[in-house]
């Protein structure tokens, strides 16, 4: 006799038989890197920084010597890649960040002067365009290249010591400044699947990040002499206040294809 829980383990039976026969990419989209067309992305990246001491050295003052130096930055990127066989466009917002330094001591001889911090970041929307030079259904290697317009931020901190006040003649203060310049970098990355949809690239290039000048956003008496907003930043010896923001670097993302 055909009872009620044999009826129901038929109809299970019958399921699992509809289940075993539907095609497998109606569950899990099959990855195919050369043939993907969207993907979202975020990393971050360390680099060695070419900065060192040029945002201060040439205004702490004649014949004082500081004792420390930026180098290294950090970055962390997100954006949206649109790609087809022959190329990969790259559209985001990278922030770029120096190594703050604290405490850094500026002296003359054994005598301290001040102690200052020094701050230095970049916002930096940009696009980059990737060209495979090697590639498979899971992973490829891509030569790459890129430019952005860089919104710069400056800030320094200073803490005068009675000795520093007397021979530099200003008590404490705190420069902000900033500029905008054209930032460009030349890569080589490599991207392979990791899980389901989702790569992970590793990307090595150098970043190009030159400031010729920079315009103060604060009025201050700094070493150099009285700063106006809105004004140059300068050095001890009038000129303008520059520095390479740029340097190798190293970068880790991960890509989410749609």
């Amino acid at each position: 006799m055909f009872t009620r829980s044999a009826a129901t383990r038929a109809v299970c039976l019958g399921i699992l038989g509809l289940i075993g026969a539907l095609p497998s990419s109606a569950w899990a989209r099959k990855f195919d890197m050369p043939n993907e067309r969207f993907a979202t992305y975020f990393g971050g990246g360390y680099g060695v920084s070419n900065v060192s001491d040029h945002a201060f050295s040439m205004s702490s003052g004649a014949g004082v010597q500081t004792d420390q130096l930026v180098g290294s930055n950090y970055s962390g990127e997100i954006g949206v890649v649109i790609a087809s066989p022959r190329a990969q466009l790259r559209v985001g917002g990278e922030y770029l960040v120096a190594k703050a330094l604290e405490g850094v001591t500026g002296r003359a001889g054994a005598t301290p002067y001040f102690t200052m911090s020094s701050k230095i970041s970049a916002l930096v929307p940009k696009a980059s365009i990737e060209l495979p030079v090697w590639r498979r259904l899971e992973s490829r290697i891509s030569l790459g290249g890129g430019a952005g317009m860089a919104s710069v931020s400056l800030e320094q901190s200073y803490a005068m010591t009675s000795a520093g006040t007397a021979a530099l003649g200003v008590g404490d203060y705190i420069e902000k400044a900033s500029a905008s310049v054209l930032m460009w970098n030349a890569y080589l990355i490599g991207e392979m699947l990791f899980v389901d949809t989702t790569t992970v690239a590793l990307e090595m290039g150098y970043r190009s990040l030159k400031l010729g000048s920079l315009t103060s956003q604060k009025a201050t008496t700094a070493i150099t002499g009285n700063q106006d907003s809105g004004g140059t930043l300068l050095n001890g010896d009038g000129s303008a206040r520059a520095f390479d923001f740029g340097g190798a670097y190293v970068n880790l993302t991960f890509r989410f294809y749609l």
